[in-house]
Protein backbone atom coordinates (compact mmCIF):
# COMPACT_ATOMS: atom_id res chain seq x y z
CA UNK A 1 0.00 0.00 0.00
CA UNK A 2 1.09 3.41 -0.94
CA UNK A 3 1.82 6.06 1.64
CA UNK A 4 1.18 9.91 1.66
CA UNK A 5 4.85 10.44 0.63
CA UNK A 6 5.36 7.47 -1.51
CA UNK A 7 2.28 8.99 -3.37
CA UNK A 8 4.31 12.81 -3.24
CA UNK A 9 7.38 11.46 -4.33
CA UNK A 10 6.14 9.23 -7.41
CA UNK A 11 3.57 12.24 -8.35
CA UNK A 12 6.47 15.04 -7.65
CA UNK A 13 9.14 13.04 -9.79
CA UNK A 14 6.53 12.48 -12.69
CA UNK A 15 5.37 16.10 -13.27
CA UNK A 16 9.14 16.89 -12.71
CA UNK A 17 9.41 14.60 -16.33
CA UNK A 18 6.84 16.23 -17.65
CA UNK A 19 8.49 20.13 -16.68
CA UNK A 20 10.91 19.27 -19.12
CA UNK A 21 9.29 18.83 -22.48
CA UNK A 22 10.20 21.63 -24.44
CA UNK A 23 8.15 23.48 -27.32
CA UNK A 24 9.00 25.75 -30.48
CA UNK A 25 9.32 29.38 -28.65
CA UNK A 26 8.42 27.86 -25.19
CA UNK A 27 9.38 26.23 -21.90
CA UNK A 28 7.82 24.40 -19.11
CA UNK A 29 8.24 25.17 -15.17
CA UNK A 30 7.66 23.23 -12.33
CA UNK A 31 5.82 24.73 -9.60
CA UNK A 32 4.94 23.26 -6.27
CA UNK A 33 3.65 23.75 -2.36
CA UNK A 34 5.22 21.04 -0.68
CA UNK A 35 3.56 22.46 2.72
CA UNK A 36 0.16 21.35 1.00
CA UNK A 37 1.30 18.83 -1.69
CA UNK A 38 0.59 20.71 -4.32
CA UNK A 39 2.23 20.48 -7.51
CA UNK A 40 2.04 22.54 -11.55
CA UNK A 41 3.40 22.26 -14.72
CA UNK A 42 3.32 25.79 -16.67
CA UNK A 43 4.28 26.74 -20.01
CA UNK A 44 5.34 30.40 -20.79
CA UNK A 45 5.74 31.69 -24.52
CA UNK A 46 9.53 33.18 -24.78
CA UNK A 47 9.70 37.14 -25.41
CA UNK A 48 9.68 36.90 -28.91
CA UNK A 49 7.11 34.07 -29.55
CA UNK A 50 4.89 34.92 -32.72
CA UNK A 51 1.50 35.73 -31.40
CA UNK A 52 1.17 37.34 -28.08
CA UNK A 53 2.91 36.22 -25.01
CA UNK A 54 1.56 33.59 -22.70
CA UNK A 55 1.61 31.91 -19.34
CA UNK A 56 -1.35 28.36 -19.19
CA UNK A 57 -1.09 25.64 -16.30
CA UNK A 58 -0.30 22.43 -18.49
CA UNK A 59 -0.80 20.36 -15.34
CA UNK A 60 -1.87 20.80 -11.65
CA UNK A 61 -2.55 18.10 -9.38
CA UNK A 62 -2.19 17.82 -5.50
CA UNK A 63 -2.74 14.99 -3.10
CA UNK A 64 -5.39 14.91 -0.71
CA UNK A 65 -6.59 12.27 1.60
CA UNK A 66 -4.15 9.90 0.59
CA UNK A 67 -5.24 9.99 -3.91
CA UNK A 68 -3.53 11.75 -6.15
CA UNK A 69 -6.03 14.64 -7.42
CA UNK A 70 -5.55 15.82 -10.71
CA UNK A 71 -7.20 19.43 -11.59
CA UNK A 72 -5.88 20.18 -14.77
CA UNK A 73 -4.21 18.06 -17.40
CA UNK A 74 -3.91 19.83 -20.96
CA UNK A 75 -1.19 16.87 -22.54
CA UNK A 76 -1.69 13.83 -24.99
CA UNK A 77 0.55 11.88 -22.43
CA UNK A 78 -2.25 12.28 -19.63
CA UNK A 79 -0.45 11.99 -16.32
CA UNK A 80 -2.64 9.14 -14.80
CA UNK A 81 -1.35 7.08 -17.17
CA UNK A 82 2.26 8.02 -15.96
CA UNK A 83 1.43 7.37 -12.49
CA UNK A 84 0.16 4.01 -13.50
CA UNK A 85 2.92 3.00 -14.88
CA UNK A 86 5.43 4.14 -11.84
CA UNK A 87 3.03 1.98 -9.94
CA UNK A 88 0.31 3.92 -8.28
CA UNK A 89 -3.62 2.07 -8.78
CA UNK A 90 -6.02 3.41 -10.14
CA UNK A 91 -8.21 3.73 -7.25
CA UNK A 92 -5.85 6.07 -6.07
CA UNK A 93 -6.16 8.81 -8.94
CA UNK A 94 -8.83 10.93 -9.32
CA UNK A 95 -9.52 13.08 -12.65
CA UNK A 96 -11.03 16.46 -11.27
CA UNK A 97 -10.63 17.62 -14.88
CA UNK A 98 -13.22 14.85 -15.86
CA UNK A 99 -15.53 15.16 -13.58
CA UNK A 100 -14.66 12.29 -10.92
CA UNK A 101 -15.56 12.72 -7.44
CA UNK A 102 -13.08 13.90 -4.34
CA UNK A 103 -13.54 11.67 -1.40
CA UNK A 104 -15.04 13.59 1.39
CA UNK A 105 -11.93 13.56 4.00
CA UNK A 106 -11.60 11.00 6.84
CA UNK A 107 -11.51 12.04 10.01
Amino acid sequence: METQSDLNQILRQEMMWYAQIQGYKVSSHFLFNEAQSEYTVIVLSDADYPLERFARVMMMARLEDNHIIIEVDTTDKPLYEALMHAGIPREKIILAYAGEQVPTPTS
